[in-house]
């Protein structure tokens, strides 16, 4: 309607400027606005009959504005705006041709690359496509990782695993380089989803002065329910609880409930359902792995109505549930009931070899248990680091400090640092503070500080000889070191049943980064009374455990109940077995797409863990069909030495990484292995609504203009009246416009109306 009217598009006025051919001198315009006036004075002073002074000047006003608009058509009234030379330039069409590009969120389409393809049009269906060729010479490709030329649009296919708005600007300013481009029209939901800046390719091109034009395809509140993260200890041990923690985002899902869906190799294992509150949830569930070796889990969110992309809805994880055995050091001062009962508790555990030293009444005499051979421990507590660092994890039971030189102190505390290995102090009548442990190479390691707490609280002084009951922490409830049962409320039951402790090492104030997992039911802020607590300490891990009255949940519950037992192969399972070994392998991810790289690093140490040099690295990697395949390893140092080696995975399914490291000389260091899965990748799938503020900012920054998809077809006329190089001044004749010729009836008509209302000729 507006063209009809006005002859030119929005766009054109917009841009243009309004001018006339012949523009007289202002008295010459005062001269004929006077003579006007009085010759329309004259005219109705004097009429045929009486009416009002009112309408007198109504119907002067009116004849007035039809002579005036008469008299600006004489000047021959123009718009003069900027206009593209035709066919001077080149203009750049780039398409998404990326899998988001499927989703359909579109009015009246079956996806967005179907509006795409059907308002861009081709030569049989001529569209917004045509419109532009008038201009311009029209040079159209198709992006998503890579750009390609494009013949026709229908062949885009919404194929591509990554949009990157980046390569598509870049190539853009490639091509600027080499020819006259006008500017750069884009076709996009700007779901950017590379490292690559598109910011940064946008300020290039304003520096080329080419503005990019970007049409918005798709809706920024589509109905989705997206699981955004799943993070789960990667390795655990068979029938240990294992906590998975989940970020699920959603849009218009607001407190709606969803159903969670826990896969084990494809089997359902567990169903929750969770309450959606906001865009953002974080969602915990324990389980048990039923299998062993490396295992995929899948955690999937089954919305409570259709929404608009179901491809991202799950994520895939693997567990490390293989058969796997550490050895723990355990030394005591003298025969007591916990010592009995933890090694009762960690009799027949596959995974755990429990080495006790315990102190007898002769001078440099032990009692040995657990031992491989005659000569383990044969002199004692190990005098050396690469005695020491055999073993995964070391308990300190009820055994003063003065027990140990110096340097066993510092060994120890590097067993933590520098080895990464567990540590465990208990409570007793000689440990933590009490066993003069203050200010010993030991003391910095443990999550708590030490002293007597409140020294005016006389029950805090006294407090290792009183009965209370433990009490977890939220932290405790959540930890898989304190799982009982895989359901919340049966877990919270067991822990309630379980018979009060008798005693109990006063502790300080937690240190910063350590998680309090268990306090006296006494405790307060200004006065904690911890009793269980771990932090990460360097490459290990350690934990007190502040009494040494735990044998009473085993002899105070059923012969049946297993709850003593549990807790303690679960807590030494935590400390030990993921103590590393003197070879490890890490991969920088757990799942790639196809023909993604894998980076795998492999960290080789000697017995005491210091790093080797120019040690040889075999890789075989065994791929879902059986096939195998040995990786090439380079090797640097600067400061820290790095084996790194670059796999390239083609098919989807399970792949299992053995490694072997040998010395300079060919003397065997070590083997592990590790596992990574390989699925089509979500990542078009993942904040996949319509990205307009990124889409918003690439047009303002290289002065281009943003549409969304139903300003679509403004879009030719904005770009034909752009100002460059390539455009000139014309002049649109606005003389000729119906708008004039339609104002022009309506006033006398309603003079003439108005007169013959009133009787008047």
């Amino acid at each position: 309607m507006w063209e009809f009217l006005l002859k030119y598009s929005p766009v054109i006025f917009r841009e243009g400027e309004v001018t006339v051919r012949y523009l007289p001198s202002v008295g010459l315009l005062l001269l004929l606005g006077t003579g006007l006036t009085a010759a329309l004075w004259f005219a109705y002073k004097r009429t045929t009959l009486k009416v009002s002074r009112a309408l007198k000047y109504t119907l002067a006003t009116f004849k007035f504005l039809v002579l005036a608009l008469l008299l600006f058509l004489a000047f021959e009234p123009v718009l003069t705006v900027s206009t593209v030379i035709p066919h001077k330039s080149s203009l750049v069409l780039l398409v998404d041709d990326s899998k988001s590009m499927s989703i359909s969120d579109v009015p009246k389409a079956r996806s967005r690359l179907q509006w795409v393809k059907r308002t861009l049009g081709d030569e049989t269906r001529p569209s917004l496509l045509a419109e532009l060729t008038e201009n311009f010479k029209v040079q159209t490709y198709g992006f998503s990782a890579q750009v390609e030329h494009l013949r026709d649009c229908d062949a885009l296919a919404g194929e591509g695993q990554v949009t990157n708005l980046a390569e598509g600007l870049k190539f853009a300013a490639q091509l600027a380089d080499q020819g006259a481009v006008s500017g750069v029209v884009l076709f996009t939901d700007g779901a950017h989803n590379t490292d690559e800046d598109p910011l940064q390719l946008a300020a290039l091109l304003k520096s080329k002065k080419v503005p990019v034009y970007v049409v918005g395809v798709g809706s920024e509140h589509l109905p989705d329910v997206e699981m955004a993260k799943v993070s789960a200890n990667h390795s655990v041990i068979e029938n240990s609880v294992v906590e998975l923690s989940a970020l699920i985002k959603s849009t218009n899902f607001n407190n709606e409930e969803i159903e969670l869906e826990l896969r084990e190799d494809g089997a359902i294992v567990k169903r929750e359902k969770v309450k959606l509150q906001g865009s953002a949830n974080r969602v915990a569930m324990k389980f048990s792995p039923q299998k062993r070796g490396f295992v995929r889990y899948t955690l999937t969110a089954l919305a409570g109505r259709d929404e608009a992309i179901k491809e991202n809805n799950s994520r895939t994880f693997l567990v490390d549930n293989r058969d796997k055995k550490a050895s723990v050091l355990y030394i005591e001062g003298y025969p007591r009931a916990e010592f009995k009962y933890i090694r009762r508790a960690l009799h027949g555990d596959p995974n755990i070899r429990l080495v006790s030293l315990l102190r007898t009444g002769l001078p440099d005499k032990f009692y040995r248990q657990g031992i491989a051979s005659e000569d383990e421990l044969k002199h004692g507590y190990p005098k050396t680091r690469a005695e020491l660092f055999k073993y995964d994890a070391i308990i300190f039971g009820s055994i003063e400090a003065e027990f140990f030189t110096t340097r066993e102190l510092q060994n120890t505390a590097a067993f933590v640092a520098q080895r990464g290995g567990g540590f465990l102090m208990l409570g007793g009548v000689p440990a933590f503070a009490e066993g003069g442990y203050q200010g010993t190479p030991i003391e910095p390691i443990l999550p708590v500080e030490l002293g007597h707490g409140n020294e005016a609280d006389p029950s805090a002084r006294g407090g290792y000889r009183d009965r209370f009951r433990l009490q977890l922490t939220a932290e405790g409830y959540r930890s898989p070191i304190l799982q009982l049962s895989t359901d919340e409320r049966e877990n919270r039951e067991l822990w309630d049943k379980l018979p009060e402790l008798e005693g109990y090492n006063p502790l300080g104030k937690a240190k910063p980064g350590a998680t309090v997992l268990a306090v006296h039911p006494l405790s307060q802020r200004d006065n904690p009374r911890i009793i269980l607590a771990h932090q990460r300490y360097g490459r290990g891990r350690t934990m007190v455990f502040a009494t040494s009255s735990s044998w009473h949940w085993q002899m105070g519950m059923p012969h049946e109940d297993r709850s003593h037992e549990r807790f303690w192969r679960q807590m030494l399972r935590w400390l030990a077995l993921s103590a590393p070994k003197p070879v490890e392998c890490a991969l920088d991810k757990e799942t790639y797409a196809p023909y993604e790289p894998v980076t795998i690093n492999v960290d080789v140490r000697d017995s005491t863990y210091n790093y080797i040099e120019n040690a040889t690295i075999k890789a075989i990697i065994t791929t879902p069909s059986g096939e195998t395949v040995e990786v090439p390893f380079n090797w640097s140092s600067n400061g820290k030495v790095e084996y790194t080696g670059t796999y390239h995975p083609d098919a989807e399914g399970l792949y299992r990484v053995a490694i072997q490291a040998r010395d300079k000389r060919g003397r065997f260091l070590g083997q592990t292995e590790a596992a990574f899965y390989v699925e089509k990748s979500r990542a078009e799938f993942t904040r996949a609504q319509l990205q307009s503020g990124l889409l918003k900012r690439i047009a303002e920054l290289t002065g281009g203009y943003y549409y969304h998809e139903e300003e679509a077809a403004d879009l030719p006329d904005q770009i034909s009246v752009m100002k460059s190089s390539y455009s000139k001044l014309v002049e649109h004749d606005l003389w000729d416009m119906p708008l004039v010729f339609l104002l022009v009836v309506v006033l006398l008509t309603l003079e003439w109306s108005l007169r013959r209302g009133k009787g008047l000729s």
